[in-house]
């Protein structure tokens, strides 16, 4: 995961005006869904989290994403997955949350189903009540370099088919609930939302 440095970070802090204005529309839109304290699951630089209601923490496996966040105020702990076996018992034991939100990480990842079900798994024993799960259509998922696994519709409801205990409360694409726009508009994403029983 060496792809994840401060070079990671200037390119999601150093987008134009414009670009920050139109993502604070998909940032509402996801934080919209979300409520009380939330675990926001690789928070990038914070964007979104900042945004979550208070108690929100955020985990991110780029040190560099980490430091930014911090100095922004914002609760931020280092995370390494893979070695936690992504069950997030490396985080403080008295980190309880009512949602988590797990936007554009599956997508960087060789075997999300995978990591999404012991994610689930991890969430519900913190309290989680509600999974939101945001990826990129097939256009953005085709400009960032870092992406290797296009993580779709169907793949996320197979899989969460046999998840227990779980199950699909909403599923919609953004902007606009079109999947063929994601075809060939790089800024659009599938939100799933998900919720224990």
């Amino acid at each position: 995961m060496a792809d994840f440095d401060e070079g990671y970070t200037a390119y999601q802090t150093e987008r134009s005006a414009i670009r920050r204005f139109v993502r604070r529309w998909y940032l509402r839109s996801a934080a919209a869904q979300l409520r009380g304290p939330t675990l926001d699951f690789g928070c990038g630089v914070g964007e979104l989290l900042s945004r979550l209601p208070a108690g929100s923490k955020g985990v991110e496996y780029n040190r560099a994403s980490v430091e930014h966040c911090r100095a922004r105020g914002l609760d931020v702990a280092w995370y390494d997955g893979s070695a936690d076996g992504w069950s997030l018992g490396t985080l403080p034991a008295e980190w309880r949350f009512d949602s988590m939100v797990i936007s554009h990480v599956l997508e960087h990842l060789d075997e999300p189903m995978d990591v999404l079900h012991r994610l689930l798994a991890a969430a519900a024993e913190r309290g989680v009540n509600r999974v939101l799960v945001i990826v990129p259509g097939q256009a953005g998922f085709r400009i960032d370099a870092t992406h290797r696994t296009f993580v779709q519709w169907e793949m996320l409801r197979d899989a969460l088919a046999g998840v227990g205990g779980w199950s699909i409360a909403r599923r919609r694409y953004f902007p606009g609930d079109v999947r063929v726009v994601g075809e060939v508009f790089p800024h659009h994403e599938l939100q799933v939302l998900i919720e224990r029983r």
